[in-house]
Formats: C-alpha cells, sequence, structure tokens
C-alpha cells in the first residue's frame, strides 16, 4: 500500500526520468545528440525509400521508449566492463564492432542486442524493419516528425 508521501516520492522520481527519457529520443532522432552508432550500441542497415505506416511508426516508437534506459544501462556496463573510458562504434549486427571490447564486455553487449530485438519483436516489428525505419527517420525530417508525434 502507497502512503501520500511515497506517491509523490513516486511522481517526483518518474517525472525526471520520462523528462530525460523523452529528451534522450528527442535529441536522437532531431539530431542533436551524436548518431547513436557514434561509441553507442545500435542497429543499422540501409533503409529502402518506402512508405510507413502509423502503427508501424506506433510501435517503434514505443520500442524507443522501451529501449532508451535500457540503451543508457547498457553503455554504463559494458563501458564499466570493459575498463571504463570511451567505447568502439557498436553496432549490434557487425560483430566486428565488438573486437576493441573484453569478454565480460562483450557478453553485456549481445545481452542488450538480444533485448532491443526483443522489445521491437514484442512491437510486431522484425529487427530488420527496425532498422529501416531507423535509417529513414535519420534521413526525414517529417518521417522524424511522424514518429515524434506518437511518442507524447
Amino acid at each position: 500500500m502507497t502512503t501520500p508521501h511515497t506517491q509523490s516520492n513516486f511522481y517526483r522520481l518518474s517525472r525526471p526520468l520520462l523528462l530525460g527519457i523523452m529528451t534522450g529520443l528527442f535529441g536522437i532522432l532531431s539530431g542533436i545528440v551524436p548518431d547513436v552508432a557514434a561509441a553507442k550500441p545500435s542497429f543499422v542497415r540501409m533503409a529502402q525509400a518506402e512508405e510507413f505506416s502509423d502503427p508501424d511508426l506506433r510501435n517503434y516508437a514505443a520500442a524507443l521508449v522501451q529501449i532508451e534506459p535500457i540503451r543508457q544501462s547498457a553503455l554504463v556496463q559494458v563501458s564499466r566492463a570493459n575498463g571504463g573510458g570511451t567505447l568502439p562504434n557498436l553496432v549490434c549486427n557487425q560483430p566486428n564492432t565488438m573486437e576493441g571490447l573484453n569478454s565480460e564486455a562483450k557478453s553485456l553487449f549481445v545481452k542488450y542486442c538480444n533485448q532491443c530485438e526483443t522489445i521491437a519483436a514484442g512491437r510486431g516489428l522484425s529487427i530488420d524493419r527496425f532498422n529501416q525505419i531507423t535509417q529513414a527517420v535519420r534521413a526525414n525530417p517529417q518521417l522524424k516528425n511522424r514518429v515524434r508525434s506518437f511518442m507524447y
């Protein structure tokens, strides 16, 4: 059972967390934050020029919101496990990008990639479809705006 004091602490803590997640996602989608692939885990594939349905974009936006806190935590864990410092350009579907990681850091990164794939699948998106949308969003400002509209 929660007390009014416990509820106010929850809301006080959850609002900044939600704001931070949304700000990070907005930054990633708008290009203010460096590309997710720049020293951060991500999925990369060339996007085909195609139209994406609102349900696909709604599912994509929901997956991003779910993945973002996991991504942030994974970066910290992988960096610590690898001795701190700057991480190489890690890309989930490019195993050679993990060559600079020790075995513990590789294991953590693979776990992160598997979690992302599970989240995307849970939203009805294959990892290939998720990657296609990611690439298209990076290249198309109107598409970025459509995805943003499903985040708020």
